[in-house]
């Protein structure tokens, strides 16, 4: 018998303390974007799920910038 169970996806969106956040298992820890490679950290759950899809599509990280200052997230392609 055979355990072919499906793997967890590496990006997952999280509420955190404040807002939303989307972990990466892979590093254990908030995922990193935007051309600084900060932390997707503070968000609201739209834009978490956003950049979470984002990654998950394969789009660099380098590629999603993310504005705390309005409910507004650029991907930039």
């Amino acid at each position: 018998m055979s355990d072919n169970l499906p793997s967890a996806p590496r990006f997952m969106v999280r509420q955190a303390s404040q807002g939303w956040m989307v972990y990466d298992r892979q590093r254990k820890g908030p995922a990193l974007v935007g051309a600084n490679l900060a932390p997707a950290v503070n968000l609201t759950k739209d834009q978490a799920e956003r950049v979470q899809r984002s990654l998950a599509a394969g789009l660099g990280p380098q590629a999603i910038i993310v504005s705390n200052r309005s409910d507004r997230l650029f991907v930039s392609r």
